[in-house]
């Protein structure tokens, strides 16, 4: 593995023997980094006309990684290339960038992978997401210039969307306090509403007797999980306002516990049945921000 290096500018600016790949990821979460997410692929010429893509991913609370992956095509050589990882900012300079040196063999399909180990887009994200938009610009230069004959510098942008959902639900659980312990309990339906050909995500309430105790469980059904989400779950008081909040992102989703949303016993909204459950109505406001399916890429 190459050792790659941080900077803010780019060491390689008058180097004209260069191929730049522009990518736009759209509808960048806020609260998660996306599961996966793989660029279209582009080619260059200035290197021995050979085919790449890049992969962003990152596994539950982990650095996001970056890949680079040279496929295998006609071009058997060895490809020497020297390389520009840069997230731009809103006026399209360099905000971090990453470069180094690698070999790419041929025989198989290689990649080049580092880390962004700083939490970067939480605690700045204003200066790496522009408009939900991440954009990042790969730039390559051939470590042997006797590749590049007379060919001039190439460029070429591509976009990707991805399948994040912002959601905000009024749920309001009629009768409360006639809802049976045990199974089923109260569903409600969160449609999807950019992607098709996938199920809906279902909440749960019931009321589940655990130790003794009446204890009020919000779950979502294990008939549809998302790959990962966030959530903040409250309860509104006959004025509207928040009350018993509960906000946490799941990753593992094949994790019950992931599943569970919230609890709380049920004799605590009973005793304040006055302003809690007005009209014996409970009341919830759902936010949520759901990586829903695949990404989509779209040509420039």
């Amino acid at each position: 593995m190459a050792a790659y290096n941080k900077r803010s500018a780019s060491n390689y600016d008058d180097n004209p023997w260069a191929f730049t790949f522009t990518w736009a990821i759209e509808n960048w979460p806020v609260h998660f980094f996306p599961s996966f997410v793989e660029s279209p692929s582009f080619h260059t010429e200035i290197l021995q006309d050979t085919k790449w893509r890049l992969r962003l991913r990152s596994a539950k609370k982990g650095p996001l990684l970056c890949t680079i992956h040279r496929y295998i095509g006609t071009t058997l050589n060895l490809v020497d290339v020297l390389l520009e990882i840069s997230f731009l900012g809103s006026d399209g300079s360099n905000v971090l960038s990453i470069t180094g040196k690698k070999c790419f063999f041929s025989k198989y399909e290689t990649c080049e992978e580092f880390k962004l180990t700083e939490d970067a887009f939480r605690l700045d994200r204003a200066r790496f997401i522009i408009n939900d938009t991440l954009t990042i610009r790969c730039i390559f230069w051939s470590a042997d210039s006797k590749y590049l004959l007379s060919m001039p510098p190439s460029r070429c942008f591509e976009n990707t969307r991805l399948a994040i959902e912002r959601r905000t639900l009024l749920w309001c659980v009629r009768d409360f306090s006639q809802i049976p312990i045990g199974e089923p309990g109260v569903e409600h339906g969160i449609p999807h509403l950019s992607i098709t050909g996938y199920d809906e995500i279902t909440l749960n309430l019931k009321i589940k007797e655990i130790s003794g105790t009446q204890q009020v469980l919000i779950t979502i059904l294990e008939d549809y999980l998302p790959q990962r989400f966030h959530f903040n779950l409250s309860i509104l008081d006959k004025e509207g306002k928040k009350n018993i909040c509960n906000k946490d992102t799941r990753y593992d989703l094949s994790d019950k516990y992931c599943t569970q949303l919230g609890i709380i016993k049920k004799d605590v909204l009973m005793k304040s049945k006055g302003t809690m459950l007005f009209n014996d109505d409970l009341c919830l406001r759902c936010e949520f921000e759901i990586e829903n399916g695949p990404a989509r890429n779209y040509p420039y």
